[in-house]
């Protein structure tokens, strides 16, 4: 590279790295001032940023990561965490913006009338944890809207085949396990359940999966995270000598801030090595969850702290770093209740033929932000003793799932799928299924079409038009 194009090439970085810490703020600011929409039109806009030579699409990928970064702290910001490791259940990976100008323009135009309504729409694409929908919308009273973004004409009748109705399919089923806290076990999720069976020890009849409502949504009260820990490590950082900040969460149990040269050299190692002796010893850097982030562990740039700080993370200025001793969750209580720590960091509790186990899901949301392993095993031991006393654990027969009824289930959420058409009068037109429009009580009802600007709604049985009216006003 000459000289002339590394110039270049290092003021675009710096433009590059100003917008996104100009972005930072901008999201900072929400709600108090600022607009969610206008945000995203921003993101949306540096996504389609093109690059002439090989550097310069190099930097902007490494851009676009950074924009999706901020996504995925406005998905943390405004959606539950059980809402968000929904959406995030599908086989691929995150789709790119759309960069059709006509398509962008769309999607656009369903998001502007859905802030119009009252809603806050989150573009999906624009995330890494979002991967149903092409807009999540929240309306003020917490009800979510999936929504489908199609720039074409409304078919006559829901695609039955082929991807469009494997893409609608899989929307509905996971707003209606929203709704319902329960569906039957996906088919591909088969192998992985088997494999996590016999890496524990489990001998169960894995095949018998597809055929029981095996998945059930059960409410736990996690224990809260903590943002003040990360504050203080920061301001102990900052008036480090050594430019290390270290906060001691529990026992065992620690977080540190630091910069890029106390990271790469020696000064972590002196702060670490002073500490008492970890059993099992566990770090993880924040940037892994950044750049590759878990649907359920939240995004540390969602947690309300300074903005400064927060931009210094996302470019890894500055590093947050847990260090945890694993040996915290095989800790026994009084009663003799204990967990084990199994290959993978699953947690495992066993009393004869019953077993109850914990993912990896619940050791990572401790090593990705400020909450105590300690309190994240008591909750769980908790689990584990309310689970003994319903005889409910849950890696289970699958004629005891078969039991599961109302009782076993966590609260259900308002959540509907929709899928937006343009109208012929220019204006939109939305596409649910009967029991996304509140009417699968009413025999032969197939889909609706509701369009809004005109207010009529068509209610469709059996391909029929069964209903055909202009919805009154509400005053």
């Amino acid at each position: 590279m000459d000289p002339e194009e590394e110039a270049a090439l290092s003021v675009l970085a710096e433009e590059l790295y100003g917008i996104r810490r100009s972005l930072v703020r901008v999201f900072c600011d929400l709600p108090n001032s600022g607009s969610v929409l206008d945000l995203q039109r921003e993101l949306l806009g540096e996504h389609g940023r093109k690059g002439a030579t090989r550097a310069e699409r190099d930097l902007l990928k490494h851009h676009r990561i950074k924009l999706r970064a901020i996504g995925d702290a406005l998905a943390w910001l405004l959606l539950p965490a059980h809402t968000i490791r929904t959406l995030s259940k599908h086989p691929g990976r995150a789709a790119p913006p759309p960069t059709d100008a006509e398509d962008a323009t769309f999607v656009l135009q369903v998001a502007e009338q859905l802030f119009r309504a009252g809603r806050v729409p989150i573009l999906a694409d624009l995330t890494n944890v979002l991967l149903v929908g092409d807009i999540v919308a929240v309306e003020p009273g917490g009800s979510i809207e999936v929504v489908e973004c199609k720039n074409t004409r409304i078919p006559v009748r829901p695609p039955s085949s082929g991807r469009l109705a494997r893409q609608r399919q899989r929307g509905e089923t996971l707003t209606r396990y929203l709704r319902e806290s329960m569906m039957p076990y996906p088919p591909e999720s088969r192998p992985a359940a088997a494999a996590i069976a016999a890496s524990l020890d489990i001998q169960r009849p894995v095949e018998a999966y597809p055929v029981s409502p095996s998945l059930v949504a059960m409410d736990i009260d996690l224990p809260e995270s903590n943002p003040e820990w990360l504050i203080a490590a920061y301001q102990r950082y900052e008036e480090s000598p050594l430019g290390v900040g270290l906060a001691e969460i529990g026992a065992g149990d620690y977080v540190l801030i630091t910069d890029r040269r106390g990271f790469d050299d020696e000064r972590i190692a002196d702060v670490v090595g002073a500490l008492p002796e970890l059993r099992q010893p566990c770090l993880s850097v924040h940037f892994e969850n950044l750049n590759e982030p878990r649907p359920h562990c939240r995004s540390i740039l969602s947690y309300p702290f300074d903005w400064e700080v927060r931009a210094a993370l996302l470019e890894t200025d500055v590093v947050m770093i847990r260090l945890v001793d694993l040996a915290i969750f095989e800790e026994r209580d009084d009663d003799g209740v204990g967990l084990t720590l199994h290959d993978g960091l699953f947690l495992r509790w066993t009393r004869d033929e019953n077993h109850h186990v914990f993912s990896s899901r619940f050791i990572d949301e401790v090593m990705t932000g400020p909450i105590s392993a300690a309190a994240m095993r008591t909750c769980l031991l908790d689990r584990v003793r309310q689970a003994e006393q319903e005889t409910t654990p849950l890696l289970a027969e699958p004629d005891q799932f078969s039991q599961a009824d109302e009782r076993d289930r966590g609260r259900g959420s308002d959540v509907r799928y929709t899928t937006v058409y343009p109208a012929p009068d220019g204006n939109l037109a939305l596409v649910s299924n009967a029991a996304d429009s509140g009417l699968d009580t009413v025999p032969g009802v197939t889909h609706t079409e509701y369009f809004p600007a005109s207010r009529r709604l068509i209610v469709y049985a059996d391909d029929d038009v069964l209903l055909d009216t202009e919805i009154p006003e509400v005053t």
